[in-house]
């Protein structure tokens, strides 16, 4: 009965802990409370946070390091929670807890819930990671050793956007509020390269910072190192980097898998396109355009005023051969003019007069609104446009979400482009994706923090441009299929298309984009090179499984829950080992002999150095499996060049987690410079080599 109450206690405050944590979530955090007790949970100690990213064109690959210590003298319960970026999708996870490491593996939801539950009945170290919405994820361990450690690794790949030039990686580092002392060490290292050349690589967070490094390797090469102790981070840490666009860029990754991948015999791909930044300034688009505001009760303060704000913006950049609308909506809709008027002196002055006496009331009449802003008078030869900003669900009028997409395809009989921006959290996502997906347009969200002004004035530079439509990507002869997304939107000033695939061939060949600016038909070419040799970018195809996943997922919520559908999902899942609403990450503690009196491991492990950048000594640590008596291990360390720096291992060793210690020192003696370094395990048929960093 206690352990049932313990379940069911560990479920409801973990969903308490992310509510209320949620706009301050950084890096992962660990809460934890005395076993069987019904105290609180507190934030545990965040020891150290060492963090490796390699960016290549525009995914990056981050792995996190995180030690947490528990400083009561008893045993606890945790709860570990992690927020991912928006577009992220875990790839590993691991942990370690009372000097045991574990491996998750995706199952099945209810598989892993069940298996959970029966772990936990048998006092074991389990873990379930599940997905709870908005990519926040939750470790449930129980239990940890009084006075011991917790080790957590997590590592993630991101698609970064492209927006207005601009690529940005961000990086969770904010801490405050999320440890009970402060951080004994934080280090990131990132490595950026590009098949273009940089033209700006900055860090707007921390670069003017004494703890922050950037070094420029080459035109198409950047490092950067970020290093800090006995301090809380307060901030989050960006990078942002523009490429060398003067023509249209192509930029390719390819992954072709090997028989132990078990992922099948086809090749992936991720394909970028994008075109240049400037544009000729005489290409202005006549447009019809309608600003549709939300102007409910949940506006009322700061929102009312910066909507007020984006409004004037909205006004300022409107040109003399444009026409324009402005609507707001609560309860009811009201109207700056019956319908769309010329953008001339008078009718400005008169729209500026309008905003300035809006205030919040009401409900919000979604449905109502989008009829009305549909059903002006747009022209056969415009670009139209309806720019709809809102910061809640339906609560008036029509509230079907379905009802409300259908009737809004329903009510566009002029080809308006919808743009939805979210204001805040409490929105329905789902609904403004469709609501932008299914009118050519696309959506924005917008923090409760962030400037609605300056977010909507981008938009209305980016639409002020021509924009290439009917657009068509073809690979001539090569052979290509599944490709996502399923439809290629129109293009955008400023933006850029990606497209993932499956593809049969080797070689070079054309790839061309197609489509009308201004009516007018444009194309673009360039021969790309498409291997079909195993090995390439391993995170490709999980980027493509990523991206067929939320197609289906997309399809339940338009269409509703199918056994086929589901199914589709699950398999996804567990053959690319994605974690999804169907699926849970599960931790399984007889992977590790527990009952053993060596604790022996049952894998091949080669761990991350620590401390990592170091200088001048680092330990390294490595598992041997008790598969056999005993292995022949070698531990080499590399330079940049692969030249052999030192050998640190070379001897028969049994079955059992050992650790070495490098001193920085070459094979004569002599400390070697600062610099990257490979140091590489071989034992038996393994072989694995990771990356570590020397600063003097």
């Amino acid at each position: 009965m206690k352990i049932k109450l313990l379940l069911k206690t560990f479920f409801f405050l973990s969903i308490i802990i992310i509510t209320s944590s949620q706009q301050v979530m950084a890096v992962g955090a660990l809460f934890s409370r005395p076993r069987w007790s019904t105290q609180n949970y507190n934030k545990m100690w965040i020891q150290k946070v060492n963090t490796t990213v390699d960016i290549q064109e525009q995914v990056a690959v981050t792995h996190i390091d995180q030690t947490f210590y528990n400083e009561l003298n008893n045993s606890v319960e945790t709860i570990y929670i992690f927020p991912l970026p928006e577009d992220a999708t875990i790839t590993e996870l691991v942990y370690w807890v009372n000097n045991q490491r574990y491996v998750a593996e995706i199952k099945e939801r209810q598989e892993a819930v069940n298996q959970y539950n029966e772990k936990l009945r048998q006092w074991l170290d389990p873990a379930l990671l599940e997905e709870l919405g908005d990519n926040l994820f939750r470790l449930s361990i129980v239990p940890v050793n009084p006075l011991s450690e917790v080790r957590t690794e997590v590592t993630y790949i991101e698609p970064l956007k492209y927006d207005l030039g601009i690529v940005e990686y961000k990086f969770q580092l904010n801490t405050m509020g999320l440890s009970s002392k402060p951080l004994q060490l934080v280090s990131l290292n990132l490595e950026a390269q590009s098949k273009y050349s940089y033209t700006s690589f900055t860090s707007p967070s921390h670069g003017n910072s004494t703890a922050t490094k950037l070094d420029k390797i080459a035109n198409n090469h950047y490092k950067l190192f970020y290093g800090d102790e006995n301090f809380y981070p307060d901030k989050d840490l960006l990078v942002q980097f523009e490429t060398d666009r003067t023509e249209v860029n192509y930029n390719i990754l390819t992954y072709t898998p090997s028989a132990s991948d078990s992922i099948g015999d086809d090749s992936f791909y991720a394909l970028w396109i994008t075109p240049p930044d400037k544009l000729d300034s005489n290409d202005v688009i006549p447009k019809d355009i309608v600003f549709t505001a939300d102007v409910s009760s949940s506006m009322e303060g700061t929102r009312i005023e910066q909507v007020k704000e984006a409004l004037k913006n909205f006004i300022d950049h409107l040109n003399s051969i444009d026409r324009f609308n402005i609507i707001t909506f609560g309860t009811f809709v009201e109207k700056f003019k019956p319908d769309l008027v010329e953008a001339s002196t008078n009718n400005i002055s008169d729209a500026k007069l309008f905003i300035q006496n809006l205030y919040a009331l009401g409900m919000t009449n979604i449905d109502e609104s989008l009829k009305s802003s549909l059903q002006q008078n747009y022209g056969d030869s415009t670009s139209n446009n309806l720019v709809f900003l809102t910061d809640g669900y339906p609560t008036w009028g029509e509230k079907n979400q379905d009802s409300i997409l259908n009737r809004t395809k329903r009510y566009n009989t002029k080809s308006v482009r919808i743009f939805p921006f979210g204001v805040g959290e409490d929105i329905s996502k789902s609904l403004l994706g469709n609501i932008a997906s299914q009118n050519h347009g696309y959506v924005k969200f917008i923090a409760s923090d962030d400037s609605i002004a300056l977010v909507v004035n981008d938009h209305f530079l980016r639409i002020s441009k021509p924009v290439l439509t009917d657009i068509d990507v073809d690979f001539s002869s090569l052979v290509t299929w599944d490709i996502y997304p399923k439809a290629t939107t129109d293009l955008f000033w400023g933006s850029q298309i990606m497209q993932l695939g499956l593809y049969n061939g080797n070689g070079l060949y054309n790839v061309s984009v197609s489509g009308k600016m201004m009516s007018k038909p444009v194309s673009f070419s360039q021969q790309i090179y498409f291997a079909d040799t195993i090995g390439g970018h391993k995170f490709v195809p999980r980027l493509w499984a990523k991206a067929k996943i939320n197609h289906i997922l997309d399809l339940i919520q338009i269409y509703g829950e199918t056994e086929e559908l589901k199914n589709q999902v699950i398999e996804l899942s567990l053959k690319f080992q994605i974690l999804t609403p169907y699926t849970a990450m599960y931790i399984d503690p007889s992977t590790t002999d527990v009952n053993s009196g060596k604790n022996l491991p049952k894998q091949f492990v080669l761990e991350q150095n620590y401390p990592n950048p170091f200088n001048p000594t680092t330990t390294i640590k490595y598992s041997l499996p008790d598969n056999k008596s005993n292995y022949h291990v070698t531990i080499r360390i590399y330079d940049v060049l692969g030249r052999l720096v030192r050998v640190l291992v070379n001897e028969d060793k049994a079955p059992g987690v050992y650790s070495v210690t490098w001193d920085s020192r070459n094979s004569n003696g002599m400390f070697v410079p600062s610099g990257t370094y490979f140091y590489t395990l071989e034992a038996g048929d393994f072989r694995y080599t990771r990356k570590m960093v020397l600063v003097r």
